[in-house]
């Protein structure tokens, strides 16, 4: 029961090509990391940091151009702040009951000028729909 379960000092490195934790705790500090090179400055590092909270996304965004990884960070913790953003609104029963109730009705009027073109034997690219069904691969 003296052996303690975690090893404090590891005896010799695997060989082979599987990537150990201390190699890429190596690779990511020197910067030569597969995914991607590490940060290159602490103002960088704390800046990527700040995009991942919500209202702080936009300071690296509009004052850090510059900084490819900040600027990199911001844009998709912009993005994340936008989905929390609409989670929350949607959390509001009255809101979200409207907007349900606002999507059925603009798909119900859309499938009407469908019907409408068809039987007309036009072909009409619905707003939005249309550009959508192109893009699609069904």
């Amino acid at each position: 029961m003296t052996d303690s379960f975690f090893k404090s000092e590891p005896d010799e490195k695997p060989s082979g090509d599987i990537p150990t934790l201390d190699d890429s705790a190596e690779s990511q500090e020197s910067g030569t990391g597969e995914e991607g090179e590490g940060f290159r400055t602490e103002e960088g590092r704390m800046a990527a940091i700040m995009a991942y909270i919500p209202i702080l996304c936009f300071i690296p965004l509009l004052n850090m151009k510059d900084n490819k990884e900040a600027h990199f960070h911001a844009r998709q913790g912009v993005l994340l702040f936008l989905i929390e953003v609409l989670a929350v609104i949607f959390l509001i029963d009255g809101i979200s009951r409207f907007v349900f109730k606002a999507l059925l009705i603009i798909a119900v009027a859309l499938s009407v000028v469908g019907i409408y073109f068809a039987l007309q034997g036009k072909n009409y690219k619905l707003p939005i729909i249309g550009d959508l069904a192109d893009k699609a691969k069904l």
